[in-house]
């Protein structure tokens, strides 16, 4: 079925795994993309700021689409990347 909505959106993206409100989503996507290489399985996560701050004066700032620490204090960065 077609949804005129594209989860594979940068912006949909965000909304869905980096919300509060969908925790759940997000740890069911970790296991999903990760589960058999995690030594134990995610079962609860914290949504952080997704800025990486800067350490010396020459970085550059970045910003991920999705950061997350999970129970095992493991962190996780999610970004979507598309190429047409």
């Amino acid at each position: 079925m077609d949804h005129p909505i594209d989860p594979k959106t940068e912006c949909l993206f965000k909304a869905l795994l980096g919300a509060e409100d969908n925790r759940d989503l997000l740890i069911h996507f970790l296991s999903a993309i990760l589960g058999a290489d995690l030594p134990s399985p995610v079962t609860q996560v914290d949504i952080l700021n997704p800025y990486n701050e800067r350490e010396f004066a020459t970085d550059k700032l970045s910003i991920v689409d999705v950061k997350a620490r999970d129970d095992h204090a493991r962190l996780y960065q999610a970004e979507i990347q598309l190429r047409k």
